[in-house]
This record gives C-alpha cells, structure tokens and sequence, in this order.
C-alpha cells in the first residue's frame, strides 16, 4: 500500500511516546512524593496504577472521535486534557491534597493515552503489515530514548526544583507536542457520521473483542508493556529506599536499560526482512527469559542495584522489542477495522499491564519482588505465544 501522508518522524517519536513519557517522568519523585504527602509506598503507587487505568479507557475513547471528527480532533482532546491534568497534579501539590493529585494522574492519562492508539491507527492504516512492522519497529527506539531521558529528567528535576517541577515538564511536552500535530495533515478521508451511535460502537467493539487473533496479541504484547510499568514502579523503591541511591543517580540509571530497547528495535527491523514473525516473537521470548534469569542470580548475590537490575534489564528489553513490534503487526494482520483493532488491541495490552501493577502495589516491596514478577511474565508470555501459534495452525 502507498504511502498516504507525511508525517515527521519527530512527530511520530513524540506521539507514541507521549502516554510512556507521562508515566515514568515523575518516578524518581514516588519515595519523596510518600513523604510529602504522608502517605504509604503503596498508595503513592496508586498514581502510576490509576494512570494505567486512565490509559486502557483512553485506548477506546478516540477511535471513535477519530472516525467521527477526524484524526487531528482526536489529537488535539487528548493532548489539551493532558496538558490541562498535568497542572493539575502540580495544584493538587500545591494544595497538600493527595487525592487530587490521584485524579490529576487518572485524567492526564486519559489524554495521553491517545499517542499510542493514534500511531497504531496512522501507521496500520496507511501500511503494508511488514512495513508496519518495520516503522513500529524503528519507532520502537522511542520507547528506548524518551522515556529513559525522562526518568532521567525526572530525577534531575526532582533532586534540584522538587517533585512538582516533573509536572511541570509533562505539561511542556504537551505544548510542545500540540503544535507538532497542528502542521500534520488530516488522514480521514471518509468521516463515519454515525461513530458515536452506541449501537454502533458496541457492534464495533463486539466484534473486535471476538477476534481470538488480536486478543491473544494483546497480552502479549501486554506482558511486555508490564515489564516497563513494573520496573517504573518497583524500581525506585528497590533503588533508592533499599540501596539508598538519590534520586538523580537512579534517574542516570534508567538511562542503561533503554540501549537493549534501541538495539532491539534495529534488530527486529533487519529481521522482519528475512523472518516469519512468529520466528522473531520465539527469539525476543528466550531473550527475555535469558535476562530475567540473569537478574534473578545477580539479585539473589545481593549485587549493586546496577548489575542486579538495571543491566539485566537491557536484556529483557532487548527481547521485548521483538516481541511487541512483530506480535502488533501480527495480531493487526487479522482485521479490517484498524481503528477499532489497534484500540482493542491496546485496551487489552494495558489493562493487563494495569492488572499486573495493580496487583503488586498491594504486595510490599522487596528485592526478590522484581525477578520473581518477571519470571511470571515469561510464562505468561509464552503460554499466549503458543496459543497464538495454535491459531495461526
């Protein structure tokens, strides 16, 4: 299929980024944030928890925008809410109101939830499944760069102007991104005036949720995503509480696990031209395994958080990247509906994720806590690899 619009690819690194950025920019803040509202580890993590939340609900709110108004108008809602909730979170600090800060994170995420189901729409709709595979892939670099910088930007801000300066940054990044899509073309040719009828949406979504193909990929590609956000949130109480890192040294830190994101996603994209994408999946799963066993060795010598966690990490990155960029073209290779696809697709991919953090905000943290929760993922991973192949067969 050819090409039907320009897009930068600034624009694009910017926009699949925007929720991850979100998420992960204030964490080197969570231990201090406890403190300064009083309140336990566990409940602070109900800040990434419920952007979770927001972010699987965000995945089905704007395909339906999308087809109505276009995909520009879908854009510029969720990109004005997060800006809008990003303030937010800095009054509810200015306030000493915790519970503001809570419904801040939840409404931020429901802005910044519309990058990542947008990129997966643009692309899918616009390419070949290989060549989608191939740009996710590169675009998957993204995923390596922001984030890491921002939880490196994150701890800077933190240890120098306080947690609510971290805020502040998202709501830059914000600003920053809307002007961006302001100069991008409109991609919807055809707008389906009847998008927003419930009947119509339930029908859509119906028949989406029914296809074993998508949903199976979405947890698969959702146990990849969980490995992010339970590193975000584990993390930096292992870092910084356990091994009395600051937090600015943990923030240069998330900047080792990234590179295993960025010589992935250079790797699935050569691969994609000689490979099945189920022989890559099968690759980036035994990768994954090899670096979570990896951490569970260097955990259980009581090793420097460096080697313990951070560097088995490039690893189990390494491994993800061929995982979510392969099992998103192949899962996205059975449907018509791209819009609706990739936003069940990514609804199922982030309520796992949410489902996963969820679980583990409720366990207090310790050191085996992280190897033990990935090695679950490995069998998560290719309990839904087998079944996937089962199908495909």
């Amino acid at each position: 299929m050819p090409k039907n619009f320009q897009l930068s690819f600034l624009t694009l690194i910017l926009l699949i980024s925007f929720a991850s950025v979100n998420a992960v920019l204030f964490t080197p803040a969570l231990p201090d944030i406890a403190t300064f509202f009083n309140v336990s580890d566990g409940l602070v993590q109900q800040t990434i928890t419920l952007f979770l939340v927001g972010y699987t609900i965000g995945q089905l709110i704007y395909s339906p925008i999308a087809n109505r108004f276009g995909r520009k108008p879908a854009l510029y809602t969720g990109i004005c809410l997060q800006i809008f909730s990003s303030l937010l979170c800095v009054i509810a600090g200015k306030l000493h109101y915790f519970e503001l800060l809570i419904f801040g994170r939840l409404l931020l995420a429901l802005g910044a939830g519309v990058g990542l189901k947008m990129t997966l729409t643009l692309l899918n709709e616009n390419y070949e499944p290989a060549i989608a595979s191939q740009k996710t892939a590169y675009l998957m670099m993204a995923f390596a760069i922001t984030p890491g910088l921002g939880v490196a930007i994150g701890g800077f801000l933190n240890a120098r102007f306080g947690w609510m300066s971290c805020f502040y940054a998202g709501a830059i990044y914000g600003a920053i991104l809307l002007a961006l899509v302001m100069r991008m073309p409109e991609t919807l040719k055809n707008r389906d005036l009847d998008a927003l009828k419930i009947k119509k949406l339930i029908a859509n979504y119906v028949t989406q949720f029914s296809n074993k193909q998508l949903i199976l990929g979405g947890i698969l590609i959702g146990a990849c995503t969980s490995v992010i956000y339970i590193f975000a949130a584990v993390a930096p109480f292992i870092a910084i509480k356990i091994f009395s890192m600051s937090s600015e040294q943990y923030g240069l830190a998330n900047l080792l696990p990234p590179i295993g994101i960025i010589l992935g996603s250079l790797y699935s994209a050569k691969l994609i031209k000689k490979y099945k994408f189920t022989h890559i999946i099968s690759q980036g799963i035994a990768t994954v395994l090899i670096g979570v066993i990896f951490m569970c060795i260097t955990v259980f010598m009581h090793l420097h958080p460096i080697y313990s966690l951070f560097f088995p990490t490039i690893i189990i990155y390494f491994g993800s990247c061929l995982i979510i960029s392969n099992a998103s073209a192949l899962a996205m290779s059975y449907v018509n509906d791209k819009a609706h696809g990739s936003a069940v697709m990514s609804f199922v991919n982030m309520g796992f994720a949410t489902i996963m953090v969820l679980g583990l905000s409720r366990v207090t943290v310790n050191l085996y806590l992280l190897p033990l929760a990935y090695l679950a993922l490995c069998f998560i991973m290719l309990a839904s690899f087998i079944l996937v192949k089962k199908n495909i067969i």
